[in-house]
């Protein structure tokens, strides 16, 4: 999942808000991890949007004020800025221990062992 993923970054919930069809999620980005080129990804405050049906399923299930490991594809919006996450995206509760192991996935990226 890393190496298919757009980004890959440690955040942390902060307030959650329905807008439309939409869950707008206030998190803020504490490490990236990976980002694709051109990405206007950083480390502090943004949007996380995750439509209403997704989270319906808890898929993926997201609760304010827990720190988050997520993968997912980048994804532009004239209408909703930020990041989004969907069925598809990998939204777990991060793991003080999975700091190495992902940076032990970037050290492969950087090589071109990424598959």
């Amino acid at each position: 999942m890393y190496c298919s993923a757009d980004y890959a970054i440690q955040a942390h919930v902060l307030s959650r808000e329905i807008v439309d069809k939409w869950v707008r999620f206030t998190i803020n980005v504490v490490s990236i991890y990976k980002m694709s080129k051109g990405s206007r990804l950083r480390r502090g405050d943004q949007y996380l949007w995750v439509r209403q049906t997704h989270l319906l399923c808890k898929c993926p299930k997201i609760r304010v004020n827990r720190r988050y490991l997520i993968l997912s594809n980048e994804w532009q919006s004239n209408k909703h800025s930020g990041l989004r996450a969907n069925k598809r995206s990998l939204v777990i509760e991060w793991n003080d221990e999975w700091s190495r192991r992902m940076r032990r996935y970037q050290r492969r990226q950087k090589y071109g062992k990424c598959k």
